[in-house]
């Protein structure tokens, strides 16, 4: 990466920047302590990768602005690409990506900014880590590696290197082999179950012959109920329909019975319907006579009716105009009630004003002393005036003071309060202390039982590894035993053959072989016996390592509590040791606080301000209480005011009044005599006069015609007996014939009767002919099919579930093969990445790749340093040296540096020196690393001290830049010391004032 220029707008200290790095070969970035260099490099990082010092994001905002961005052009990998990244406060961030294609920048920007940023390192080559550790020099990052310890060393050079990533793939190719050795354990387990299923399964078969016959035999006994049935069940047919007939022609005979009756009860009632209606016939003169009594009476009444309308009519617009001319009356008596009511209140006003003018002089004098009390007034109010400043600062100043004294108070009481409780904290540090030593001693104890429990597992994992290959032997010794009878069984057939060559065997052979096969079977027993005797105590043995181990977790339970409690502890007593170091301090603070309240040490220029101010104050003869005083005077004659304006408005009504009154008074004397001589409206008098003659001439009389509706009211029976006479007139000639009819057909429902009996009677015959009811016997019939036909489905779910098993059982061989031969890949996958777990380790690959990068950093270290020192200093890594107390090889890394006194400690050489060697192998790990991560290190930035480098330790380290200036397309030297800027040609100078940073190019 080779910088071209740089663009800021409002990026911390710049609020606008332009720099072209264009040309630039060797150049010093310098400027005074804080004036905005670093800010530079900070940009740059920040366009590149979004990492900065600031600890948000919108810290990297100038101050007073709301958004900032960096512009950033650069070459890599000989393209031109352009970065601009732009940041709004309390907003999100936009990234842009360009590359120079023709004379124009093309957009390389992704849709998301993590994607853009991801774009940027691949075109880079370089991430954030890489950048800071190879192309940035920054100072102090030396120092970290030279100072720390040799276990230490290696560490942070593997950090620098990432190989970290190595770690990462050692534990995943650990968790793998765990992986693939639980994996085995599974599947052993599963291969375990498997053979003993396909052992059981040898027993299915003659258990399905035996179902089967008990299915056949079933079957014939089914069959043969199941034909009964169908005898049982063709007579129960026949007994059921002749039991229908005969239910059906009884609920028949029942049906006519029941019509007879009904008849019978129908003839009754139209009979009594049929004198009743003779009984109104026999009446019939009478019912008409009474009939045009009620026709007269009522056409008379409809004729009153008529008359008591208009009555109606009329007597309702009387009340309305007599209503109305009440109303009027009542409404000239409110207007007399109120103007009366007016007339008594204006003459009590104008009794009222009397007295208030009566009062004229005595509010004339009242005037003229609230005059001079203003006057006092006024005065008194000058010297307020003139001493209310000073009065006002004076009560400030003692409000400062009280808040000041109360807040030293209430640190105080706060300083006491934590103190009694750093007493109480540190009040139980002894007993901390012994319980800690009691827990160390209990965690060692369990510690040493833990290692012992691991001893445990392990010779229960070797003896379990043994019963195992104890068990395959067993098998092998069986197999060939049992092979071993069956050729002696062959042995005892006459003229048997050789069981080896298949020849005739003579007697004296004979007797050869089976010696030798009784020898080999007699061995082969005494090898069975001896490797059960061998298991047997193999199991008694790992009964015995379980039992222990069980004891052993129990009493180890407690271990991760303890191992809690202590870490608690530890902190606890780390607490006690800083509250006792607290605890001095607060006493001091304590004691300098009640010095400071007792002799008021505070705000000293508010006590004497306050001092100079109640001097001031006495100078002016001003008293507040003779100042209250005036002001009573002026509120007490105050009323005077009120009561001269209130004089001047009671003459203006006075006269007022003297014209209201007598007009008021004439008024009520008008009205007065209307109401006496009942003059209140006389069209409405003459329309009630009108009505009364109206009712007169229409000669309504209400007795009467209540009188004639009560003798309509009497015959109106008559009007109902007469509709019964129409009716019965009509109703008897139709009543006459119903009562034929219903004869007639009670005689036909007694025919019918007498021939429904005869049938009931054959059908009882036939089914007494039938036997009976079937109905128990077919019931036991189906309980019995039931029966076979449940038993059946038992036996064919068995044959079934047999039948399953058989197939299952196949697939309990297949699933055998099948599982062996992933037992034997897991094993293969569990020693391979286990041997992964020790190369990828940090004593596989790791330490293989730090002894091979060793050498360059110390080639290109030495070569740096040599420049810089005038070839009298030289650097060394020793990565391995021998104990103190052992022969045994210790990994190390240990730096020697050697010049012309011979070799020494880098702690003993002085600041300049140490700073050179610093130097020299910063460099040479900046050259390796960007090596190591496949980028090009075209770009340098050096950020060191260079304070502690006398004259000509500067010029070495120009010298050293100078020389290694051709390794590098641009490098920059940040420093604020003026020597050095003397040194280089090219200068970047920075300054900054209120505005913020600026930038200038010299050379």
């Amino acid at each position: 990466m080779i910088p071209q220029k740089l663009r800021l707008k409002n990026f911390l200290s710049y609020q606008q920047l332009a720099l072209d790095f264009s040309g630039l070969h060797v150049a010093c970035i310098c400027g005074a302590n804080g004036a905005g260099k670093s800010s530079l490099l900070e940009a740059i990082s920040w366009a590149l990768w979004g990492i900065s010092r600031a600890a948000s994001e919108d810290d990297v905002i100038h101050v007073g602005s709301k958004e900032t961005q960096v512009d950033f052009t650069f070459i890599a990998g000989g393209e031109v690409y352009r970065v601009i990244r732009t940041r709004s406060r309390n907003s999100s961030t936009s990234l842009e990506f360009q590359v120079q294609s023709e004379g124009k920048f093309k957009s390389l920007t992704e849709r998301k900014v993590r994607s853009t940023q991801q774009t940027i390192i691949a075109h880079l080559k370089m991430d954030y880590e890489t950048f800071v550790n190879s192309a940035y020099l920054r100072q102090g990052r030396a120092d970290e590696f030279m100072l720390k310890r040799p276990s230490d060393r290696k560490q942070i050079l593997a950090d620098m290197l990432a190989l970290s990533q190595y770690d990462e793939l050692a534990e995943r190719a650990k968790d793998i082999a765990r992986t693939s050795k639980a994996e085995s354990a599974v599947l052993e387990n599963l291969l375990l179950h498997l053979r003993e299923q396909i052992q059981a399964g040898e027993e299915i078969a003659p258990q399905l012959e035996a179902l089967r016959s008990q299915l056949t035999d079933l079957q014939v006994w089914e069959s043969r109920d199941r034909a009964r049935l169908q005898v049982v069940e063709d007579l129960q047919k026949q007994y059921q329909h002749v039991s229908q007939q005969l239910t059906w022609q009884q609920q028949q005979h029942n049906s006519i019975t029941g019509n007879l009756a009904q008849g019978s009860r129908q003839l009754t009632n139209l009979q009594k319907q049929l004198q009743q209606l003779e009984a109104s016939l026999a009446q019939r003169s009478q019912i008409l006579q009474d009939y045009e009594r009620y026709q007269l009476l009522s056409t008379q009444e409809s004729e009153l009716e008529c008359k008591l309308q208009k009555y109606q009519q009329l007597s309702d617009r009387r009340g309305e105009f007599s209503h109305k001319l009440t109303s009027l009356q009542s409404e000239l008596k409110g207007q007399l009630r109120h103007y009366q009511a007016q007339l008594e209140s204006l003459v009590q006003q104008e009794t009222e004003l009397k007295v208030i003018l009566n009062r004229g002089s005595e509010i004339e004098a009242a005037i003229a002393e609230l005059h001079k009390a203003r006057a006092v007034l006024q005065e008194f109010d000058r010297l307020h005036a003139q001493s209310t400043p000073l009065i006002h600062r004076h009560q400030v100043l003692k409000h400062q003071l009280e808040r000041e004294q109360t807040k030293l108070s209430a640190k105080l009481e706060e300083l006491i309060a934590k103190r009694e409780q750093l007493y109480l904290q540190v009040k139980n540090h002894d007993q901390l202390l012994i319980n800690a030593q009691e827990l160390d001693r209990q965690i060692e104890s369990l510690q040493k039982k833990q290692v012992y429990q691991q001893r445990v597992h392990e010779k229960g994992l070797e003896r379990r590894d043994f019963l195992e290959r104890l068990k395959t032997r067993l098998a092998d010794s069986e197999a060939a035993f049992h092979k071993l009878e069956s050729k002696m069984r062959q042995l005892t057939v006459p003229n048997a053959p050789c069981p080896l060559c298949d020849r005739p065997l003579d007697a004296d052979h004979w007797q050869l072989v089976q010696k030798k096969h009784k020898q080999e079977s007699r061995d082969l027993q005494a090898d069975i016996w001896v490797v059960k005797e061998q298991q047997a105590a193999s199991n008694c043995e790992i009964e015995v390592l379980r039992e222990e181990y069980r004891v052993l977790k129990k009493e180890l339970a407690p271990l991760n509590d303890l191992i809690q409690r202590k870490g608690t502890l530890q902190e606890r007593l780390k607490a006690i040791a800083e509250a006792k170091q607290r605890l001095g301090q607060i006493d001091l603070e304590i004691a300098a606080l009640n010095d400071c309240l007792q002799n008021q040490n505070y705000m000293r220029e508010a006590w004497e301000e306050m001092e100079l101010i109640d001097k001031n104050i006495h100078k002016f003869a001003y008293d507040e209480k003779n100042h209250a005083l005036a002001r009573g005077d002026v509120e007490r004659w105050r009323w005077a005011e009120v009561k001269q304006s209130e004089l001047k408005n009671a003459q203006r009504q006075a006269d007022n009044l003297s014209q209201k009154i007598p007009d008021l008074q004439t008024k009520i004397n008008q009205l007065q005599e209307r109401l006496t001589k009942n003059l209140i409206d006389l069209e409405v008098q003459h329309e009630l006069e009108q009505c009364d003659r109206a009712l007169t001439q229409l000669g309504y009389d209400p007795d009467y015609h209540q009188q004639l509706r009560a003798q309509k009211q009497e015959l109106t029976p008559s009007l109902l007996r007469y509709q019964d006479l129409t009716r019965a007139e009509q109703e008897y000639p139709e009543l006459q014939q119903q009562v034929n009819h219903l004869q007639q057909a009670q005689n036909t429902h007694q025919q019918e009767l007498q021939t429904i009996t005869t049938q009931i009677s054959e059908l009882q015959a036939q089914v007494q002919a039938l036997q009976g009811d079937h109905a128990q016997e077919i019931n036991a019939l189906r309980q019995n099919l039931q029966n076979w036909r449940s038993q059946m489905d038992i036996l064919l779910a068995q044959i079934g579930s047999l039948q399953q098993a058989q197939q299952q059982l196949e697939q309990s061989r297949q699933r055998e093969q099948e599982t062996l031969a992933q037992i034997e890949l897991a094993r293969h996958r569990q020693r391979i990445h286990t041997e992964l777990h020790q190369a990828f380790g940090k004593n596989g690959i790791q330490a293989l790749m730090l002894e091979n990068v060793l050498p360059q950093i110390e080639v290109e270290a030495n070569q740096i340093l040599a420049q810089l020192s005038d070839r009298q200093l030289n650097v060394r890594f020793i990565t391995q040296k021998s104990g103190k107390k052992s022969d045994r090889i210790i990994e190390t890394l240990d730096i020697e540096i050697a010049d012309t006194k011979g070799t020494r400690p880098y702690e003993t050489y002085s600041g300049g020196e140490a700073f050179r060697i610093n130097f020299a192998v910063r460099l040479a790990l900046s050259r390796v690393l960007a090596q190591r991560k496949g980028s090009t290190l075209q770009t340098l930035i050096i950020d060191e001290g260079f304070g502690s480098q006398d004259q000509l330790g500067c010029d070495r380290l120009v010298s050293a830049i100078n020389a290694i200036a051709p390794d590098f397309e641009c490098i920059l030297v940040i420093t604020h010391m003026p020597q050095m800027k003397e040194a280089f040609n090219t200068l970047i100078e920075v300054s900054k004032n209120d505005e913020g940073s600026t930038v200038q190019l010299v050379g």
